[in-house]
């Protein structure tokens, strides 16, 4: 190992109180300035840019503005009788405006009526999200950009998110997970129940590198081709020359993984209204210097974009057609201009970078439909999948009560397919193919659909107490299966013994397991009874800074699913932050540092401590939590088949240095690279190649302590000392 950093020496050596006075100084400074201008947009109506007001219109009433500079947090609660929108500022008086009243809610003037978006209301949402390969993401942030309500997906890639605020016409919620592009999905809610979604995210894998920016350059990712002119970047704000990295991810729009990757769905906002689109070509294009720091488009500049069409589209293809670019704050596509044919391919321009559709707009009628089996029971988790010959097909999924709904064409013909998925194989069935005339008016239709060659596994989950959950899953194999009040019901394709798992997400950001079941599965089915999901899997925990750190449960531990980066001891104690080199070797006492002195490194990795810090009796975990003695990492390691094989099931999937030898993160663990801080002339090393975590066993009679180790090139995980003058990350684990 050889962790370390340059010494900054132009860095002024300030007093930890000092630095405490400053940062304070600097914040009141910051929350007067933000009261100053909220004032005076209170008081004197003075315009700002639209895009920092969240609009309120109400039944009737002048247009609600507010600031989102002052807003902390937006959220629904239930006074008496009354669900009220409650918005909570940073300081002053909270905000209450009754649901009922409110019309609807807009972040800035967009290119639809509000109005046409229906009232705001809440709903809950569960899914599911995979990475292009189908695997489960595991602590994918999801939020819902409405109310600001979000989550995290556990190791099966499930999230849960109850009472979400969302227009009666438009759901949304958002999917973020380093090293994937920012993926979503806008949905048709339901009118009761818990709406049913799926997402795929798209990693992000750099298409090329402009090299000399002040002459622009050329990128090509699959069909796609940019052409950037000459001084085309900005960085913070400032002209950029330095390297641009380009990562950009484009769609088949034939394929049928596109409803699973694309963002929000295929509507539209075109002259006040929402429109149906059709797309012949869709990419994700992100732009970064060589630290992983956004880049944007200089004002004015225009970036050409050539897009192939596929063969199968080609002669669908109209010679003009509309350029749309994703709106994740709206959540849903926001018209830009026209490219034009030329050849078999679309050539248009592009002023700022997200998501990128070529797109036909159409009308469309509501679908709303349920699908139940021979005995007129309701068939969960179905995808039903709707095609119409000049709109393509469209998917959307069943909830726990056989329950869809879709936005479709006008006056088409439309086929219905609906398909279960065989959790022996991870292949989808059809078991049902209906024409629909879509007509002018909104549809509601009731299918009966043929489960020949399917044998159901039946039960209940239930909680602690026995009662029936009120949220939840079954797991079989790599597939789940959502339950309704705790009940389940999973179409087996095949006869045999099957090994399920019951969660319980009942209670917001906790999750609950049962022991694993096999239950044998005859001719006519099986019911497994009820299914206790008791267990402690996964939930929150909060330092005494107030980070939130999300948790998983491996064997019989509970760990910190991130590496933890408080600056203090949970009695209150403030640890001294060292950023010279010589200073953090001699220091021998408490310290943390960020990787290279980048506090940017923080938000994947967490801060790095010295060994002092991790053998501390102050206890730098949360209350009730420990750093792992070399005992706790002993019982992880062995709990996951030993030292030969833990490190691929520690390690996270993304994020490491290629070969990242047998990384499936199948513990949840989600080991990340975050290199360590070492005590010679180098400095810091070996960021993206190796994890280092501290134990709290100190070696007697040295200055030495125990540690466990990752790297990129083997799927063993190892256990070591060194001086604990190096800096490493840390994780806390359950008492």
């Amino acid at each position: 190992m050889n962790p370390i950093a340059v010494p900054d020496s132009a860095a002024p050596d300030f007093s930890p109180g000092l630095k405490i006075k400053m940062r304070f100084q600097i914040k009141l400074r910051m929350i007067k300035r933000i009261l100053f201008l909220g004032f005076l947009l209170m008081a004197f109506g003075l315009r700002i840019d639209a895009q920092t007001l969240k609009n309120i219109h109400r039944h009737n009433q002048p247009v609600q503005r507010i600031p989102t500079e002052l807003i902390d947090k937006v959220e629904v609660v239930q006074l008496d009788t009354t669900q009220v929108l409650q918005i909570l500022p940073f300081l002053g008086e909270v905000i209450q405006v009754p649901l009922s009243e409110i019309d609807s809610i807009t972040h800035y003037k967009g290119t639809v009526d509000p109005l046409l978006l229906g009232v705001m209301r809440t709903t809950s949402v569960m899914g599911i999200v995979r990475n292009a390969n189908n695997e489960p993401i595991n602590n994918a942030k999801v939020r819902s950009p409405f109310g600001g309500e979000e989550t995290h997906t556990d190791l099966n890639g499930v999230f849960y998110l109850n009472n979400i605020i969302v227009y009666d016409k438009l759901g949304y919620v958002t999917i973020e997970k380093t090293g994937f592009h920012k993926g979503s999905r806008s949905f048709l809610p339901i009118s009761e129940g818990t709406n049913n979604i799926n997402v795929q995210l798209l990693p992000m894998v750099s298409s090329g590198m402009i090299f000399s920016p002040v002459n622009g350059g050329q990128i090509t990712s699959g069909p796609m081709q940019l052409n950037f002119p000459p001084n085309a970047f900005l960085l913070n704000g400032q002209p950029f020359i330095g390297v641009v990295r380009v990562y950009a991810s484009t769609i088949d729009p034939t394929s049928a993984e596109m409803p699973l990757q694309m963002p929000g769905e295929l509507i539209g906002g075109l002259n006040d209204s929402l429109r149906l689109l059709r797309s012949f070509g869709m990419a994700a294009v992100e732009l970064r210097d060589l630290n992983m720091n956004p880049v944007q488009l200089a004002p004015g500049i225009e970036v050409t974009v050539t897009y192939t069409i596929p063969d199968a589209l080609q002669a669908q293809a109209p010679n003009t057609i509309d350029w749309w670019s994703f709106d994740d704050l709206l959540g849903y596509w926001k018209h830009e201009g026209v490219a034009q044919k030329q050849g078999n391919q679309y050539v248009g321009t592009a002023t700022h970078f997200s998501w990128w559709n070529l797109d036909v707009p159409g009308t469309f009628n509501e679908l709303h439909g349920t699908i139940f089996n021979a005995s007129n029971e309701p068939i969960p988790n179905a995808m039903v999948s709707l095609t119409s010959p000049t709109l393509g097909s469209i998917s959307v999924f069943a909830n726990t009560e056989g329950e869809f709904s879709g936005r479709v064409p006008t006056n088409q013909v439309l086929t219905a397919n609906v398909y279960l998925v065989c959790p022996t194989t991870n292949e989808l069935t059809e078991v049902l193919s209906e024409i629909i005339n879509s007509g002018l008016d909104s549809i509601t239709v009731s299918y009966t659909a043929s489960l020949s060659g399917f044998y159901p596994l039946t039960g209940t989950v239930v909680n602690c107490q026995g009662q029936p959950i009120s949220q939840g899953y079954v797991s079989l194999g790599s597939q789940v299966f959502l339950t309704n009040q705790g009940e389940f019901t999973i179409q087996t394709c095949s006869t045999g013994d099957f090994t399920i798992q019951g969660f319980d997400l009942s209670t917001p950001d906790t999750i609950k397991v049962s022991e694993p079941l096999t239950v044998q599965v005859g001719s006519s089915g099986a019911n497994a009874g009820n299914i206790q999901a008791c267990s402690q899997y996964a939930s929150t925990v909060t330092d005494i800074d107030g980070n939130v750190y999300p948790t998983i449960l491996i064997g019989s531990q509970l760990w910190t699913a991130v590496n933890i980066k408080t600056e203090r001891f949970n009695d209150g104690t403030l640890i001294q932050n060292v950023i010279e080199q010589q200073a953090w070797i001699d220091v021998m006492a408490p310290a943390w540092c960020h990787y290279n002195n980048n506090i940017a490194n923080e938000l994947v990795y967490g801060k790095l401590y010295n060994g002092w810090v991790g053998t501390n009796s102050r206890n730098i975990c949360p209350i009730g939590w420990h750093v792992p003695t070399i005992s706790d990492w002993n019982v992880l390691q062995n709990y996951l088949g030993g030292s030969e094989v833990a490190g691929g099931k520690l390690k996270a999937a993304d994020g490491w240095d290629p070969p990242n030898f047998g990384a499936t993160n199948s513990s949840g663990f989600t080991g990340l690279p975050g290199g360590g801080r070492v005590v010679d002339s180098s400095d810091f090393s070996d960021l993206n190649s190796w994890g280092w975590w501290w134990s709290s066993t100190a070696v007697s009679s040295s200055n030495n302590a125990l540690h466990f180790n990752l790297i990129y090139s083997s799927n063993a995980s190892s256990m070591l000392y060194l001086t604990r003058r190096a800096g490493m990350s840390l994780r806390c684990v359950l008492d």
